[in-house]
């Protein structure tokens, strides 16, 4: 049985201090003061008999004790917060769905998508969240999220997910019209290393396949690169410079339709990695999410 002393805002708290790592940032995110939140927290733990956090200047870390209670408060969060909305949609209330996306498949993707479900009657108000796919697995794993449209994680993460393998996202090399690398003629990476090179930064999901890349090319060291997340500052910057531009082909896509950036023909294969439906494993999705899964799925064969 549930300890009745837990109380929602209990396990809410608890969650948002787990995302955020602090308590400050959590107490903003729900609105409340962080006294509240602090209180809470204490409260859990003391029902629990086990200390949740390990608190300190930088914020506040995950115990063992805490990492084995999030997996089932979140799953238990989130299917409640799915219960509601079934039940809304039931109702004619179309409820909510929480959808994490990669900036990739948020601009090739989920437009379409999203359209395509609206028309075959997804009543459901959609909220994307985009961000970097360990931040977006994480959020699953909490129940911040109803599904993911991103890329295979590594198996240690995928623990208790499930992936559907949907396209596989090529990395591309990019350049302004008129760059001098722009021939047409198959380019080698030792040509462009002298290049500004804009790359993922580290911890992004296809850096370490970049780093490989050029290790087996014999270039170990590149010291005139910049590392950014935003693609509106790499596509700024590359347009206006000689500068190389690394990044998954779904971001350049409209570029290279459009003409305004053009793609290296490289003298080395480079892989890609496979970009699919990742969800909780044994929870089955409300109508809603299955409404716009079958639209994902049918966007992703047109690729």
């Amino acid at each position: 049985m549930i300890d009745a002393r837990i109380k929602l805002r209990h396990i809410a708290c608890f969650l948002e201090v787990a995302a955020r790592s602090g308590f400050g940032r959590a107490a903003e995110a729900l609105h409340l003061t962080q006294p509240a939140v602090s209180r809470a927290i204490a409260e859990l733990e003391d029902i629990l008999g086990v200390p949740l956090f390990e608190r300190g200047r930088g914020g506040a870390v995950l115990t063992g004790e805490g990492v084995a209670f999030r997996t089932h408060a979140g799953a238990a969060f989130a299917e409640l917060g799915r219960g509601i909305d079934t039940l809304r949609q039931v109702g004619g209330g179309g409820g909510a769905l929480v959808v994490g996306v990669l900036p990739t498949v948020a601009a090739r993707i989920m437009p379409k998508a999203v359209q395509r479900a609206k028309a075959a009657g997804l009543a459901a108000s959609i909220v994307i969240e985009a961000g970097p796919n360990g931040w977006l697995i994480d959020q699953l794993k909490q129940g911040g999220l109803d599904l993911v449209v991103g890329r295979l994680a590594e198996p240690q993460v995928m623990m208790g997910l499930a992936f559907e393998h949907l396209y596989s996202e090529p990395i591309v090399f990019v350049v302004r019209p008129g760059h001098p690398a722009a021939t047409g003629r198959p380019v080698r990476l030792e040509d462009i290393a002298h290049h500004t090179l804009i790359m993922p930064a580290r911890g992004s999901i296809i850096r370490p396949e970049i780093d490989r890349l050029f290790i087996q090319e014999g270039i170990g060291r590149i010291d005139d690169r910049i590392e950014a997340v935003e693609p509106q500052f790499s596509r700024a910057y590359v347009r206006a410079s000689d500068a190389v531009w690394i990044i998954s082909h779904g971001v350049v896509a409209g570029d290279l339709d459009e003409g305004t950036l053009v793609r290296l023909p490289l003298s080395t294969s480079v892989s890609g990695g496979p970009v699919g439906l990742t969800t909780r494993a044994g929870h089955a999705p409300t109508p809603a999410a299955e409404q716009l899964v079958r639209a994902v799925r049918e966007v992703a064969r047109g690729l």
